[in-house]
């Protein structure tokens, strides 16, 4: 880092180096308790806050292109220098910087002595390094910013060697990172409006990123606990900062001479543990041996186990609307949903059909009925925190008839109808939009269409950020709700649905495979079609890269606003041989078929590469032949190229 000489870095770099440097300093020190390693994983979310704000003002070596107005300039540089006085001086040094007696934290030399620089900084290739810490690998480690800042601080400033715990104080560590945090939400009134919303999209893939580089569900209760902190303990007085205007803030906020006895909560991490809550959910509902009261409580959740997996509905209090229709391919019917002295509530049904039970068994196959129930339970769950545009779930049941007990081979998952919408509105599929032609419904605004393409995106992001596989991404699970009429539906309300088969991205219990439809393959990666085992592709495991190449033909659905078989010239895609679907990809991606040529031509060449990101798969986002998608590390690496790729090229899109 030769271009970090240190007679050319201002201040407010320095500074902010400094406070960098303790934040790493004290997460990274050895033998903290293991019932407060919440509080580490907090105090690393917020130097990953600072970072992100950091970045947004672009605060680098110099000040000349800090986005910050020369008035508020010096209050930064007080608040950063708050910040780093309290991260260099806590556990070792006492408010005068002399050398407690009785420290909590002490030098300690490992057989290697000092921590090893970080990796050298390259603008080229801000690859994902690995961290010096089995701590630190639960969090990006490719930011640029840390990096920089990291290599200035071993440079500028007497760093001590690896620091552990000589004896741990629950009350003042939680009272740090109260400060620290109260410190990054007064740098966030400095922004403007603009600044803000950047803000909120950068933590918001820091916290994708978190996601991926967490996967135990002993790690994820760390990161949910981490963002409740208790202020039980009188803090004691120190030497006054007298006219320090942090010093005002933090009185203003409690966290200064406070002895409330309140849980606090910061609403700015919400979304992270609502993600981590998800993610644990996903990853344990199905194995009674994990999913106990015990887990629940321990990510804080609102109910017990048996109450989250009571999802199971009476068939009695089903009461379908439409008459059956074999020839309904999307499987979705209107009904209503009625307790005894309960109130009406207007519902659609999904079915999710099962092969009959062979003579030796009775009812569906007990795993995937397990696995239904775990997916409505993961579905009612969302209806909570509304993170994915999924439709409300009330439940499901096993459509036995009511009255002569025959089985119809199939569960029925209820959904609510929004409450924007009439009892009487039935849901209208994006299938349905492209192929009902009506001279009232005319092929959507190009702002329509792209709204639409960001809303399924940021989608699906965040649901693979949890690894939550939909595994049934095609147009007709695409819905929306308009009372009058089809012309004045709102795209970017839509709601995702068909989660069929769904499990955790780490499971590879393939118990039950996909039927063999035509209808359903053409939206199918070919490695995962019908049976899965075409042309010599093994049965593999379902994957996000799967879902992404499902969403690239979605997408060039929206482009064109025609269905996939139209586009490819398909007459009859019902009567279709897998052959037929199996060459789908291969078409969509060869320059002499045109297809993404006539995209570049009337969308634009940022949609065009889009979508064929999205069908070229795993390549385009980074990855390397043989990466397995399942890994920590590869995951949070596909993760930052969807967005970099995808999410963030439409985004930018501008009509």
């Amino acid at each position: 880092m030769a271009e970090l000489a240190l007679g050319i870095v201002s201040l407010t770099f320095e500074v902010f180096s400094g406070c960098v440097q303790g934040y790493q300093l004290i997460t990274d020190a050895k033998h903290m308790p293991t019932d407060c390693q919440h509080l580490r994983v907090r105090l690393k979310t917020e130097q990953y806050r600072l970072l992100d704000w950091a970045d947004v003002v672009k605060l680098d070596e110099t000040d000349e292109s800090l986005l910050v107005s020369n008035s508020s300039k010096g209050l930064l540089l007080d608040v950063l220098d708050q910040q780093r006085r309290l991260l260099r001086q806590f556990g070792r040094l006492d408010e005068k910087y002399k050398k407690l007696t009785r420290p909590l934290l002490v030098e300690f030399a490992e057989e290697h002595g000092r921590l090893p620089n970080p990796p050298a900084y390259s603008p080229e290739s801000p690859t994902l390094e690995r961290a010096d810490t089995d701590f630190a690998r639960r969090f990006p480690q490719s930011e640029i910013l840390l990096k920089k800042s990291l290599a200035y601080a071993a440079k500028a400033f007497d760093i001590p060697r690896k620091l552990k715990w000589a004896s741990f104080d629950r009350v003042k560590m939680e009272k740090l990172v109260l400060q620290l945090s109260t410190f990054n939400d007064y740098m966030r009134e400095m922004l403007n409006s603009s600044q803000l919303e950047t803000l909120a999209i950068k933590q918001t893939r820091t916290e994708f990123q978190i996601m991926q580089l967490n996967s135990s569900v002993q790690d994820l209760a760390q990161i949910i606990n981490s963002t409740f902190l208790s202020r039980n303990t009188r803090r004691q007085r120190g030497p006054s900062l007298s006219m320090s205007p942090v010093r005002a803030i933090l009185q203003a906020r409690g966290l200064d001479d406070s002895d409330d006895d309140r849980e606090s909560y910061n609403p700015e991490l919400q979304s992270l543990a609502a993600l981590a809550q998800t993610k644990a959910l996903n990853s344990a509902i199905d194995d009674p041996t994990i999913f106990t009261d015990e887990f629940t409580h321990s990510i804080k959740m609102p109910n017990t186990a048996s109450e989250i997996r009571a999802v199971e509905l009476d068939r009695k209090h089903i009461h379908i609307i439409d008459e059956e229709d074999e020839d309904n391919e999307f499987q979705r019917v209107e009904a209503y949903y009625q307790r005894p002295h309960g109130k009406k509530t207007s519902v659609w049904i999904e079915w999710n059909t099962y092969e009959p039970p062979t003579y030796h068994h009775t009812g569906p196959d007990p795993k995937l009925h397990e696995r239904v129930k775990a997916l409505v339970a993961l579905l009612r769950e969302n209806n909570r925190t509304n993170q994915f545009r999924a439709p409300h779930c009330l439940g499901y049941f096993q459509d036995l008839d009511p009255d002569t007990g025959d089985d119809h081979y199939r569960f029925g998952i209820v959904f609510e109808k929004p409450s924007s919408a009439h009892p009487s509105t039935r849901p209208t599929s994006l299938h349905t939009l492209l192929t009902t032609p009506s001279p009232a419904l005319e092929v959507p605004s190009l702002t329509s269409r792209i709204a639409l393409m960001c809303l399924l995106s940021e989608n699906l992001e965040r649901l693979h950020a949890v690894n939550w596989l939909h595994k049934g991404l095609r147009s007709s699970n695409i819905l929306f709700f308009s009372d009058s009429g089809n012309a004045d539906i709102e795209y970017n309300l839509a709601f995702i649905s068909g989660f069929d088969y769904s499990r955790p991205a780490l499971s590879d219990d393939m118990t039950e495979k996909p039927p063999e439809s035509a209808r359903e393959d053409i939206y199918r990666h070919p490695a995962v079609q019908g049976s899965g085992n075409r042309e010599g592709v093994g049965g593999r495991s379902y994957r996000k890269s799967f879902d992404l190449y499902a969403l690239g033909v979605i997408l060039l659905e929206i482009a064109y606003w025609k269905p996939i078989d139209q586009i490819l010239g398909i007459e009859n895609l019902r009567a279709a041989k897998p052959s037929v679907t199996y060459k789908a990809r291969a078409r969509l991606l060869d320059e002499s078929e045109g297809y993404l040529r006539w995209v570049n031509s009337h969308l634009g060449g940022r949609v065009v590469e889009v979508v064929r990101a999205c069908l070229e798969g795993p390549q385009a986002f980074g990855l390397v032949e043989g990466d397995d998608e399942k890994l920590e590390e590869v995951g949070a690496r596909l993760q930052r190229g969807f967005y970099e790729k995808v999410v963030r090229v439409l985004q930018g899109v501008r009509v």
